[in-house]
């Protein structure tokens, strides 16, 4: 039975994707409805934390829907019975665009469900089923696997910024190997959580070079300071310093790293020092 369910779920999604692509950052609300069934205790709170995790959109979990739309949720809830017209209403009053109702029953096993639903068109858009033993609730890769099939691809790609400033303009930028332009250049919306390798360079100056790691929703300025060659810059040699008992090594447009104080997350190297 199981199986077949899931079969069921990807044909319901794949005829969903041939629709256009939603905002990714769209107000969705998680709604539990529970058919008389106390299984799976925490299954829309977990919900809502995969969805923080893996997406970028504007997630309103139960308790955050109670506040706006009164203690009486739950009743609401119940008397749709799993209605997508009636369900759309709920969302409305919470200012979503969509609903995420994940409904909870028993028939031997535990049959959990989640319905992705349209506000506006008060429409069921996707929607997935699975049978679960009753003693065996669904891991965190379960459930982002049930998401990955229910909301389209869009919505799992995220992104962070990369602001570059130069102290030389019309220095050539490159990132992750794909050329930028020449400085000054617009911040970056890139895919993220990733690293990327920066470079920029012009011509009588020594190329600057660094490694960061862009947090998904996150952004990093990078300040890169173009020296002509020769010049007195420590950070031209390899070395070893000790600084109060921290080791801290060096080269021209790497990263550094201090082991007692690490930088904060939102800085990266400036001409290979941390500022």
């Amino acid at each position: 039975m199981r199986h077949v369910l899931v079969a069921l779920v990807a044909l319901v999604a794949v005829c969903d994707l041939a629709r256009a692509e939603p905002n990714p950052k769209r107000k969705v609300v998680v709604l539990e409805y529970r058919a008389g069934s106390s299984a799976l205790t925490g299954v829309g709170a977990r919900v809502v934390a995969t969805l923080g995790k893996q997406t970028s959109l504007d997630v309103i979990g139960p308790d955050q829907a109670r506040a706006t739309y009164g203690e009486h949720l739950e009743g609401a809830i119940v008397k749709c019975a799993g209605e997508a017209d009636c369900i759309a209403k709920i969302g409305a009053k919470v200012s979503a665009a969509e609903v995420i109702l994940v409904g909870i029953s028993e028939l031997g096993d535990v049959i959990l469900t989640m319905q992705r639903i349209d506000v506006a068109n008060r429409t069921v858009s996707a929607r997935i089923a699975d049978s679960l033993p009753a003693n065996s609730p669904p891991n965190d890769e379960q459930i982002g696997y049930y998401l990955a099939k229910l909301l389209p691809p869009g919505d799992f790609m995220r992104f962070g910024i990369i602001d570059i400033i130069s102290s030389q303009a019309d220095a050539l930028v490159t990132v992750g190997g794909e050329n930028r332009g020449t400085t000054p250049i617009q911040p970056l919306k890139l895919h993220a959580p990733a690293s990327y390798e920066i470079r920029v360079e012009k011509r009588g100056f020594t190329p600057f070079r660094t490694k960061v790691a862009l947090p998904a929703d996150g952004e990093i300025k990078v300040e890169a300071t173009l020296s002509k060659p020769g010049a007195s810059s420590w950070y031209n040699h390899w070395y070893v310093l000790a600084l109060g008992g921290a080791i801290v090594a060096g080269a021209a447009g790497g990263t550094i790293y201090f082991a007692t104080r690490p930088p904060p997350s939102s800085m990266v190297p400036v001409g290979g020092m941390y500022h």
